[in-house]
């Protein structure tokens, strides 16, 4: 798991569709056990980096309220619960640690062409359990279909199969309003750009994200 500890945000892909071709770890479809396995090994995961946190060496390095924080946190995880706080400061103190519960997340619904016109009892599961994550529904089969595809058989297509937007476009827009980002442009006699900022950012601040300069000299 040491690889998304740097990530802004965690998206889960779990499968919510049968097929005799795709063999499957636990030879069973239950995307919501899949959900809870990958939930117990990051619950696990910082319990370990807590825990290393509040050894006797390091301990000395935290302050009183820290110590209280960690100490807190390491018992909600105990009890098999991620991480959460409401507080800006908490937040970024335990993000800066690298765990990986209190990372804000997406589960994405891989399913079959079926399940992405009628839906599935997969899906539905998912959705009940998690009711309070953010979850998108997509086919992968249809996606890469829609992919190699240039603008116009693309249109066609979508509008074929009653797909108003690809699962990429829907997946990023939901990543975006997650992660509370917005995008900007800028056009020259060369190129178009879109830039990303934080939601609500002021124009001189954006501009740093093209040069600092231009925030310098705005």
């Amino acid at each position: 798991l040491s690889h998304i500890r740097e990530v802004d945000a965690i998206i889960h892909l779990v499968r919510c569709f049968e097929s005799d071709k795709i063999t499957h770890v636990n030879s069973k479809i239950n995307p919501v056990e899949d959900l809870e396995t990958i939930k117990t090994e990051i619950i696990l995961s910082d319990i370990d980096v807590i825990q290393k946190k509040l050894d006797k060496g390091k301990k000395k390095l935290l302050d009183e309220k820290e110590v209280k924080l960690l100490e807190d946190k390491l018992k909600q995880l105990n009890e098999g619960n991620e991480i959460t706080t409401n507080d800006k400061k908490e937040r970024k103190f335990l993000s800066g640690l690298g765990l990986l519960s209190i990372k804000p997340k997406i589960i994405v619904c891989n399913v079959d062409e079926d399940g992405l016109a009628k839906g599935n009892t997969f899906t539905e599961s998912v959705k009940k359990k998690y009711s309070n994550e953010i979850v998108v529904t997509i086919c992968a089969d249809i996606e890469d279909q829609i992919m190699g595809l240039d603008n116009n058989e693309r249109e066609t297509f979508m509008k074929e199969i009653g797909l108003n937007k690809t699962g990429l476009n829907q997946l990023i827009k939901e990543g975006y309003d997650l992660l509370d980002l917005e995008t900007f442009f800028t056009s020259g006699p060369e190129e178009s750009r879109a830039w990303t900022v934080k939601r609500n950012t002021l124009a001189p601040k954006a501009a740093s994200v093209i040069h600092t300069d231009f925030e310098k000299n705005f």
